[in-house]
Formats: C-alpha cells, structure tokens, sequence
C-alpha cells in the first residue's frame, strides 16, 4: 500500500513537472537610466537619447536629453519631458514634450513593448506626421 502511495504521489509530480508553466508577469517598473535611439521612416534621421525615469505602480515619468538635430542651431541638446505608462503585458506608452529649447516644443508618442528581461523596450513613435521606429535599453 505503502509504495502505491509513493508511486501515485511520484506520477503527480512529474505531471506537474511537465504541465504548461504560469506566464511569469513583467516586471512594470522602469525606474532607472535607459539609453536608446530612433530612426524616422520618411526622413531617414537617427538620434540617441537619454532618459531617466521613475516608476509609480505601472506609470512613469521622467526627463529625456538628445543631440539636437532638427531646433536651433545655436543649441547642442534638446530637452524634454516624459510621462508613459506599462501594463501587465508588458506593453509601454508615453508621450514626449520637448521643453522649448532651441525652437522645440512638439509632443511626439510613443508605443511599444518591454521586452521578458524588462531590460528593453522596441516600438514606434509619431510626431504629427513623422514616424518611424525606436529602440531603448537599461
């Protein structure tokens, strides 16, 4: 009876063993020092950034600086402002406002996804009629 037992309790757990993992939840902070870049579909202009964020629950907010390649040209580096949010999935939106400097004032927002390490986030953004696709790492 004894080994019966054993056996049984030995079935049940190399059937949990091998049943379908949970999907592991992503970790949604991203508080931290990100750096990245981007790529205009149209224009064909690439530029890095960086940011620093910190994470409330799934939103965040945070400050951006870049190279300056479309303001004044009195000016070396844009600023801007950030204020996003990440849901469960993993999946990360935010808006961008340049503060002014050098000309620059326009909102740009961006979509797109953090991936599994929670360590990278690819996606698009749009800047009225401008699009193209970004990249950014911690």
């Amino acid at each position: 009876m004894r080994s019966l037992k054993f056996v049984a309790a030995s079935v049940a757990f190399a059937t949990a063993l091998v049943a379908a993992p949970a999907a592991l939840a992503v970790d949604t902070n991203l508080t931290g020092s990100w750096t990245g870049g981007y790529v205009s579909a149209d224009k064909g202009d690439v530029n890095t950034f960086d940011m620093k964020l910190t994470s409330t629950n799934r939103t965040f907010s945070g400050t951006a600086t870049e190279v300056n390649i479309f303001g004044a040209d009195d000016v070396l580096f844009l600023t801007s402002e950030i204020s996003g949010m990440v849901k469960q999935d993993g999946s990360v939106s935010f808006v961008k406002t340049y503060d002014g400097a050098g000309g620059v004032s326009h909102s740009v927002t961006y979509t797109g996804q953090l991936d599994d390490s929670g360590r990278r986030i690819r996606g698009t953004y749009r800047a009225e009629t401008i699009t193209g696709k970004f990249e950014m790492v911690r």
